[in-house]
């Protein structure tokens, strides 16, 4: 009897200590999930912030995928309000997936993409979380973030390798002083 109590009470205090780790994803089988979480392990710091409609990062893929989920957090206010979440391959200037997404608030939620998408390997993608609908304040589009620099990129795990980040407002061309400054939570789930 006594083991079981002690056994109970140390499962209890794990995982307390476990939900304690600000910021990291709970995402199974996810390259993206374990880069970004090793970011954190590695110091860089967790935020919610950036009000910038654009949030999105490039990567390349070592083999081809086809995406399963994507994960994000909606910000408060706009919690029935759709975000975009859209892919564009780079190397030939084709949005390869575009699709309207509502998201949990209290943490980080997945959605089935509409259609199949299937990526190719060495090809450079962009994907990116967009919000045009933001109501009465621009700051209703800051998302959850690690906060990073020119140093961490390319940065890799499993078939993911990440070579940039950016943030900006829609239709206007990319901000070279918000390169690689952070990289935002949009997590691709793949097959």
């Amino acid at each position: 009897m006594k083991i079981r109590i002690v056994l109970l009470i140390t499962l209890g205090v794990a995982l307390m200590l476990s939900s304690c780790k600000k910021g990291k994803l709970k995402s199974s089988n996810s390259d993206f999930s374990d880069l970004y979480n090793q970011l954190i392990s590695d110091g860089y710091e967790t935020d919610n912030t950036w009000d910038a409609e654009v949030h999105s990062y490039n990567f390349v893929l070592s083999s081809n995928k086809t995406l399963n989920s994507i994960g994000y957090q909606s910000h408060e206010d706009l919690s029935s309000t759709p975000y975009i979440i859209e892919i564009f391959n780079l190397d030939d200037s084709v949005v390869v997936y575009s699709g309207d997404h509502i998201f949990d608030v209290n943490d980080i939620s997945y959605e089935t993409p509409n259609t199949t998408v299937s990526l190719q390997a060495g090809v450079n993608y962009q994907v990116s979380r967009i919000q045009t609908n933001w109501g009465q304040y621009v700051t209703e589009t800051i998302g959850h973030l690690v906060k990073t620099d020119d140093s961490v990129y390319p940065v890799s795990s499993g078939v993911l390798t990440i070579t940039e980040s950016n943030f900006h407002d829609f239709g206007e061309q990319d901000l070279s002083w918000a390169k690689n400054q952070a990289l935002p939570r949009i997590d691709l789930v793949f097959d």
